[in-house]
């Protein structure tokens, strides 16, 4: 596979979503190239399983280093909860997404992340919900918006049934996007 179609996992949690980047590589034709994280989490374990290499640090010029090393093409946010410095954002412009779990511009910014960004749908009385892909700035979750999937604000639902679906659309549309992304930037 060509270097070109690397792509950088930044995580922070569980990553379940880095799995299923993981397990849609060959379907999309990227390859999950290096997986950081801000902090011990089980997203480095699903990476070290897959014999993806890892890198734990908040140290960026370190973290830029690795990507040169793994000649990364794309940085993907994948529940990464640290604010990405603006000088790599300036450095990596066009080149870092992020998924976010609200239809944004709605319900973005500092704080809303998680099931926190449904609490906020249902309170806000939303009828449909859903992600976004985004490019990254220096602006939190206000760069170009790529691409964007919806889930219907069902009469029943609480932030945690919400937000499963939402999480289940964002496994889909993640990988589409990146495809897209690569494809474009031959």
């Amino acid at each position: 596979m060509s270097d070109t179609r690397n792509i950088a996992v930044f995580a922070s949690g569980t990553g379940t979503t880095l799995q299923a980047l993981i397990d849609n590589q060959t379907e999309y034709g990227y390859h999950v190239a290096l997986v950081v994280a801000n902090r011990t989490c089980t997203a480095l374990e699903r990476a070290q399983t897959a014999h993806i290499p890892t890198l734990q640090s908040c140290d960026w010029t370190k973290i830029g280093h690795a990507l040169t090393q793994h000649s990364i093409q794309l940085i993907v946010l994948a529940g990464f909860l640290t604010i990405i410095p603006e000088w790599i954002c300036h450095k990596w412009e066009k080149r870092i997404i992020n998924i976010h779990p609200s239809l944004l511009p709605k319900h973005g910014g500092k704080g809303m992340y998680g099931v926190h960004v449904q609490e906020a749908v249902l309170a806000a009385g939303d009828t449909v919900a859903g992600c976004t892909v985004h490019y990254v700035s220096a602006e939190v979750d206000g760069g170009h918006i790529i691409a964007q999937a919806t889930v219907e604000v069902l009469a029943n639902d609480t932030p945690e049934t919400l937000s499963q679906r939402v999480q289940q659309e964002e496994k889909k549309l993640l990988p589409q996007t990146i495809e897209q992304l690569l494809n474009n930037a031959k």
